[in-house]
């Protein structure tokens, strides 16, 4: 099939992508110490411009003057103060230094229930005290295969009528419930920090002066991040994290003001979404990823999620990245074993939308690719793990060389290395994570301006200190 529907460009907002292809939001954990951005950050980011993608999407970026945020072990950039917006606007140059490269930067309140108590013990806020619980029927392949990693690294050992991934999948209610208090109390007993991932602790329900100041707490960063220098903003709404906790009745049980109605329980996206416009005008790119569907009982349904585009839409929002599940569904959530999932869920948002531009996530072949945006389907294409796999698939797509494409093995490394407190790695891309020791991925003349070469070209032969 023909790939040139990939590369036509696209106005977002005030903003006009080069191309279709956009890189997906991924915490990396390769941020420096206290939240700020790294070299490493920086050279990650640098490696995939370079590499042809005409957006990229940051990982999101926490914003939260509470210290319940979530899990900092997880490494997140943070804007929690201005201390840091220096390191961010350095990172929105360096992506922007590649021939019309955009970036948007995804701002998020923190993990709520998917998250963990923080250093000193406090636990971590959501919407209300609703633990997060894992049902191991629902990963898939590459995740039972990291699963399994891990059990035998802890001296784990599970008789296979217990432990086998077909068996697994195909246990009814009763069965599963028989077997689990096994698995777990072998979890607990040996490996505890991965038994806190799948039973979560119990978040604390926040009150509504803390919600009120997550929401001023977001406009500011929000705003802030448009003087920075970056493209646009996404709100972090997807799979299970913080805002959508708020979304969902499976995780909202508030009978306030921001619980029940869908007004109600998207009270606080809105209320973003209202005071960002007031303060930056119209046209300043400011979006949602939201998941299609939560993929759990009592989670949020396709049809509220449609609801929810139309709210946020009226509310000010002028595109959405289209996401689905969370960690309690693993396996047909955000990290699928195969490709193009997502799609199924973008024409109800660009419908419900009134035809704002849709990214959908979750391809490797360029075909299938093209195929989704020729559709109508969706209109931006985004690679998440692939582009860790390749950072250079766009180049290669263009240059007619898909067969050169390094293709994402789906083995969830790069996922499993984050929960470990593990430099993320990737099984067919040895470069990712060292792109900063490795200036060849990422350096070009792009990144010095006509200024700065003949700055540089009238201090040759001077000694400089």
């Amino acid at each position: 099939m023909n790939t040139d529907v990939l590369f036509e460009p696209i106005q977002v907002g005030n903003v006009e992508l080069k191309n279709r292809i956009a890189m997906s939001p991924m915490n990396m954990g390769y941020t420096g110490p206290e939240g700020y951005t790294s070299e490493q950050s920086n050279a990650w980011y640098a490696t995939r411009a370079r590499g042809g993608f005409g957006l990229i999407i940051t990982e999101c970026v926490v914003a939260n003057p509470f210290p319940w945020r979530g899990s900092d072990s997880l490494n997140p950039l943070l804007a929690d103060s201005q201390k840091k917006y220096r390191q961010l606007s350095q990172m929105a140059d360096v992506i922007h230094s590649y021939k019309g490269t955009k970036v948007f930067v995804q701002i998020s309140p923190g993990w709520g229930r998917q998250g963990h108590p923080d250093e000193n013990g406090i636990a971590s806020g959501a919407p209300s005290a609703v633990p997060l619980n894992i049902d191991l029927r629902n990963i898939n392949k590459g995740w039972y295969r990291q699963l399994s990693r891990i059990m035998k690294q802890a001296g784990i050992s599970l008789p296979s009528d217990i432990w086998d991934y077909d068996k697994i999948k195909s246990l009814s209610d009763d069965e599963y419930e028989a077997i689990k208090p096994h698995i777990l109390s072998m979890l607990k007993e040996k490996a505890p920090e991965y038994y806190h991932i799948i039973c979560g602790q119990t978040p604390r329900e926040l009150t509504i002066s803390e919600i009120e100041k997550l929401e001023d707490f977001m406009v500011e960063a929000v705003c802030a991040c448009y003087d920075l220098g970056f493209d646009g903003v996404e709100l972090h709404t997807p799979h299970g994290y913080l805002l959508h906790q708020f979304l969902s009745g499976r995780s909202n049980q508030r009978t306030d003001l921001y619980g029940g109605s869908i007004e109600n329980r998207g009270r606080v996206v809105t209320n973003i979404i209202e005071r960002v416009r007031r303060k930056a005008g119209p046209d300043k790119v400011l979006g949602c990823r939201l998941s299609g569907d939560e993929l759990m009982p009592q989670g949020l349904t396709n049809e509220e999620a449609c609801a929810f585009v139309k709210l946020f839409t009226d509310a000010g929002a002028n595109y959405f990245n289209v996401s689905q599940g969370g960690y309690e569904n693993l396996g047909a959530g955000f990290a699928p074993d195969g490709e193009d999932d997502f799609t199924k869920w973008a024409p109800g948002f660009k419908a419900t939308s009134g035809g704002l531009p849709i990214i959908t996530p979750s391809f490797m072949n360029p075909e299938t690719a093209a195929k989704a945006i020729a559709s109508g389907k969706t209109d931006i294409i985004s690679l998440g793990r692939q582009s860790i796999a390749d950072p250079y698939w766009p180049a290669k797509v263009k240059e007619g060389r898909e067969c050169d494409i390094v293709k994402c093995a789906r083995c969830q490394q790069c996922y499993m290395n984050l929960f470990e407190n593990r430099w993320i790695r990737c099984a067919v891309n040895p470069t990712a994570g060292f792109e900063k020791y490795y200036p060849e991925l990422w350096k070009t003349e792009g990144l010095m301006d006509v200024r700065a070469k003949k700055f540089m070209e009238k201090c040759d032969g001077l000694s400089l200190i």
